[in-house]
């Protein structure tokens, strides 16, 4: 907003690009090396989830989960024949999920990735997700990425 001269961008662009190569140039300060390795320590995973229903609240392993499903403000976890609700939103359950095991494969989909059997490719780039049960989910553009990305190849 205030008039400035070619000089004086000058002076402060090289004030900038000099903070930025002493920044990058020695390890990071010790507060945040300290920040960082307390998240990493604190990233743990659901083993169990609490499920409430008929007036009692019961567990369910989360290694036992096929794949998950968004039902409005619910998510309907598919666990072998049975289906659980759990009042929760997809994105705030797949933050506590093992990201090794459990992938987003479409804005209300989550599958858990041994229960996959195979993926079959479908129209205009999507995917079919084939569990070992028979289940088919679709795999979304949008998501693609994510499964070439565990798979290490692309899609």
């Amino acid at each position: 907003m205030k008039p400035f001269d070619a000089d004086r961008f000058h002076r402060a662009f090289a004030r900038a690009q000099d903070r930025l190569r002493r920044n990058q140039a020695g390890p990071p300060p010790a507060q945040l090396a300290a920040l960082l390795e307390a998240l990493a320590r604190s990233r743990t995973t659901a083993e169990r989830l609490a499920i409430r229903a008929e007036g009692r609240v019961y567990f369910l392993r989360v290694q036992d989960i096929d794949w998950i499903e968004t039902a409005g403000n619910y998510v309907r976890l598919h666990a072998g024949k049975t289906a659980h609700l759990l009042r929760e939103t997809l994105s705030s359950l797949e933050t506590r999920l093992d990201r090794d095991r459990f992938l987003r494969v479409h804005r209300t989909t989550i599958l858990n990735v041994e229960r996959l059997r195979e993926l079959q490719p479908w129209f205009s780039g999507e995917f079919i997700a084939i569990l070992h049960d028979g289940t088919r989910l679709k795999v979304s553009r949008g998501y693609r990425g994510r499964v070439a990305d565990w798979l290490g190849q692309t899609l």
